[in-house]
C-alpha cells in the first residue's frame, strides 16, 4: 500500500510517497530493501503500545509494533536528493526476515542514522527482535 503526501518543504512543495510494508512478498518490501541498501541517511522512529506498570512482557520492555524509516537515497544521479518513507508493521512482518537488513543499516559507518530518543528505540527494537528468536545486534550501532 502506498500513500501520497506533500512534504513540509513549503518552498519546493515536493510530493513524496509513504509505503506501508506489512509483508515480505510485497512490492513495498522489495522497495524497502533496495532503499535501505542505497541510503546514505536513514531517519528511524519506533512506536509501541503504551503499557502500565505490571503489563510489560517478561523482558521488561514494550514490543515495538511500528517502525518508521525515512531514507535519503544517493549515489545514482536519478535518485540523488530523493527521499522515501516506509512504515513497517512489525506485528505482521516475520521479524527474522528483516533483522539482518536492519542490522546492516544500524552497524554501517557509511549510513548516517537520525532519531529522537534513538537509544530507547534501539533497546526496545532489540528486545522485540530477540523475543522472536533473532540475535542481538542493535547494540552495535555506529553513527
Amino acid at each position: 500500500m502506498t500513500m501520497h503526501f506533500i512534504s513540509m518543504d513549503l518552498e519546493n512543495q515536493k510530493a513524496f510517497k509513504i509505503h506501508l510494508v506489512s509483508s515480505t512478498d510485497s512490492p513495498e518490501f522489495t522497495h524497502l530493501t533496495r532503499a535501505l541498501t542505497r541510503s546514505s541517511l536513514v531517519a528511524i522512529d519506533a512506536e509501541w503500545k503504551p503499557t502500565r506498570a505490571g503489563q510489560l512482557q517478561q523482558t521488561g520492555f514494550p514490543t515495538v509494533s511500528l517502525l518508521q524509516l525515512a531514507c535519503q537515497l544517493g549515489g545514482d544521479s536519478d535518485e540523488s536528493d530523493h527521499s522515501v518513507v516506509f512504515l513497517l508493521d512489525l506485528l505482521l512482518i516475520p521479524l527474522p526476515s528483516i533483522w539482518e537488513l536492519l542490522r546492516d543499516v544500524f552497524i554501517s559507518p557509511d549510513v548516517l542514522k537520525l532519531g529522537f530518543r534513538f537509544k530507547q528505540d534501539l533497546v526496545y527494537l532489540s528486545s522485540t527482535f530477540s523475543s522472536h528468536g533473532c540475535n542481538l545486534g542493535f547494540d552495535r550501532v555506529r553513527a
